[in-house]
């Protein structure tokens, strides 16, 4: 069963004081306790998974407490999906026949025992593909360092006429997804200077050790066309967690959720096209 769980870390706001008085936050009590919400539904086989949990304060060093016993559905105004938490540990499961259906919008409702109600709405685009994709390895090595074994992989795709997608590009070392994690993500989007035209990607993949990709790998590269809404909580995901590192970076701010009544975390709805796949040569040394 393909279980494929999006985990959002919730990072915590840090209050420093000086020559004036402390302000002391409980982000677990009260109104600063949120509901943190991770979910997705895409038009490849499911099950999907929607997780509840409850946001903590910095210093709290266990697994997020976990949201149990809420009532929770997908809808697209054609079927309504009803996820279920049989394991009882805050995240609520689809059955496998559940699918995804490309055009439609889709609304996530969530219900929790003391009655609190919470909504997430996000459409799920018509799929694109890659036209072509090439690439080059290069073994280099700057000064002291150790060598740096590059992939330069270079990926084309023509953007949709009249539609302002935006793109998320994984990528594959036999099977092994290679950036799974929030600042390995390599996204494009398309406004309205690609409109009809072709996109050119450019992704450099850096192995100083040679540990993580394989001698005689095959790549396999998945495009998803997501919502803008979807990229930009990508984004200040990466920006708060890792930091833009540019001179105009500005001051922390909230991460975008497209979550109602206050709550953390998104819901998305994504799709995509058969894989682009290619046979990479041996590394030449």
């Amino acid at each position: 069963m393909n279980r494929n769980i999006l985990t959002i870390g919730i990072l915590s706001i840090t209050f420093a004081t000086a020559c004036t008085e402390g302000i002391d936050i409980d982000l677990n009590e009260g109104e600063n306790n949120r509901l943190v919400v991770a979910g997705e539904i895409t038009n490849e086989p499911g099950p999907y998974s929607v997780r509840l949990t409850r946001s903590t304060s910095y210093f709290y060093n266990q697994p997020a407490p976990a949201e149990l016993g809420a009532k929770v559905t997908i809808s697209d105004g054609v079927q309504t999906l009803v996820l279920t938490d049989d394991d009882n540990d805050g995240t609520y499961w689809t059955d496998s026949s559940a699918r995804g259906v490309p055009g439609r919008t889709y609304t996530l409702d969530i219900e929790l025992t003391n009655g609190e109600t919470y909504t997430a709405v996000d459409h799920m685009p018509i799929p694109n593909r890659f036209d072509t994709i090439y690439y080059e390895y290069v073994n280099e090595e700057y000064g002291l360092t150790l060598p740096q074994y590059h992939y330069f992989f270079y990926a084309s795709f023509t953007e949709q006429k009249g539609v302002d997608d935006c793109y998320l590009i994984y990528v594959y070392f036999n099977d092994s997804c290679y950036n799974s994690k929030f600042e390995d993500v390599k996204w494009a989007y398309a406004g309205s200077m690609y409109d009809g035209c072709g996109v050119f990607k450019d992704i450099q993949i850096c192995d100083a050790n040679e540990d993580s990709i394989p001698p005689r790998p095959e790549a396999r590269f998945d495009l998803f066309s997501i919502s803008p809404e979807y990229r930009q909580f990508i984004k200040d995901m990466s920006d708060e967690t890792f930091g833009n590192s540019t001179i105009l970076q500005g001051p922390p701010a909230n991460i975008y959720t497209n979550v109602s009544n206050g709550a953390l975390g998104f819901f998305s709805a994504k799709s995509t096209t058969e894989p682009y796949r290619l046979k990479l040569e041996p590394r030449k040394e």
